[in-house]
């Protein structure tokens, strides 16, 4: 049960949400994104990267609402922009799911093949999808092997992991946890700015190919190395945010 400073901290939090306000927050965790899709698509807008647009809708599966893309020969990323303040701790979770992976790529390194069935980004101290914007790429490749990291063909900014690769999953949901600043030293060799948004991108052009992938449940909680304002989620419950 928690005590009576961690419920005074619920109460002043759910203030704050209800008016989306930001909330000063003094080293400590605080879930800044709680995304199930069941309340539609607000908060996320599409970002045009070909002239033809992937697909990003809702849908049912298994009692829930999640995030379905489809792409056909395109590629428009589905972004979701944050405010928070620069992290000592951050991590992400989210499940993803695709029909099939592009196995046929035999390219994904060179900027010919740079197409993948899902990815999801974090991206840090800039506009999400600036070609100055650092960013982190999780992709669900089709030959990589899992664990191998390396730089965006297109956006040498973009440093890529691969959490999935190949159909040994494909068709069912995959649950994935991510220590970003741990993610963003190894990547860039120093501590990360703030983080300023969340995206994922389902794109097929370069490989005139097509996937279908589905997305939910996406939980990002920071802990500010400093004391700093971290803005919540409109649609917030409050189970992720009392300390155990």
């Amino acid at each position: 049960m928690p005590g009576a400073g961690d419920l005074s901290r619920v109460v002043a939090l759910s203030a704050l949400v209800a008016g989306g306000s930001a909330v000063a927050v003094s080293g400590q965790p605080a879930v800044v994104v709680r995304e199930e899709f069941d309340a539609g698509l607000d908060g996320w807008e599409q970002v045009r990267l070909d002239r033809r647009q992937t697909s990003y809708t809702t849908a049912a599966a298994g009692g829930d609402q999640v995030l379905v893309a489809t792409s056909e020969n395109s590629a428009a990323a589905f972004v979701r922009e944050l405010e928070t303040p620069v992290p000592a701790r951050a991590t992400m979770r989210w499940r993803w799911r695709v029909t099939a992976s592009l196995t046929e790529n035999e390219r994904e390194r060179e900027r010919r093949g740079d197409d993948y069935a899902a990815r999801v980004f974090v991206t840090f101290g800039g506009e999400p999808f600036d070609r100055s914007t650092r960013a982190l790429s999780y992709v669900w490749a089709g030959r990589e092997q899992i664990g191998a990291r390396y730089r965006n063909p297109v956006a040498k900014n973009v440093a890529t992991i691969v959490l999935q690769s190949g159909d040994g999953a494909a068709g069912r949901w995959v649950r994935e946890q991510r220590d970003l600043v741990r993610d963003y030293r190894e990547a860039f060799g120093e501590d990360p700015p703030e983080i300023t948004g969340i995206a994922v991108l389902v794109d097929t052009d370069d490989t005139s190919s097509s996937a279908i992938s589905w997305f939910d449940d996406f939980v990002l909680e920071v802990q500010p190395a400093e004391s700093g304002r971290v803005q919540l989620d409109d649609h917030l419950d409050f189970d992720g945010l009392i300390p155990r």
